[in-house]
């Protein structure tokens, strides 16, 4: 009965071998403390206060991510916009912009 003992034991040990193999092949594992993950929470918390880029430089009037809407900053005078602020921030994704003007308008 010994040896049926040690069969199983074998058996067992070979297959938590091969599983752990395949396991070990097919995930990565990532070890982090209590701190390192209360960091990284506190960067990304930083990160979704953020817009998501800054194009302002090139004044443009489609942002990256396809959306032509914007929120801008304006003065009105007489019911018509009199005065805009350049600085505009995208309404779908967050990023910063520069508005156009009819100065950068390029008819070739």
């Amino acid at each position: 009965m010994k040896w049926l003992g040690r069969i199983s034991t074998a058996l067992l040990g070979l297959i938590v071998f091969v599983a752990g193999k395949k396991f070990f092949r097919d995930y990565e594992l990532l070890v982090m403390s209590k701190y390192d993950i209360e960091e990284m929470q506190e960067e990304i918390r930083q990160m979704d206060s953020e817009p998501y880029m800054d194009l302002r430089g090139t004044p443009t009037h489609i942002c990256v991510c396809g959306s032509d809407a914007f929120y801008l900053r304006a003065t009105f005078k007489d019911f018509e916009i009199a005065t805009y602020m350049l600085d505009m921030q995208c309404a779908n994704c967050g990023s910063l912009a520069t508005a156009p003007t009819p100065i950068d308008y390029k008819q070739d």
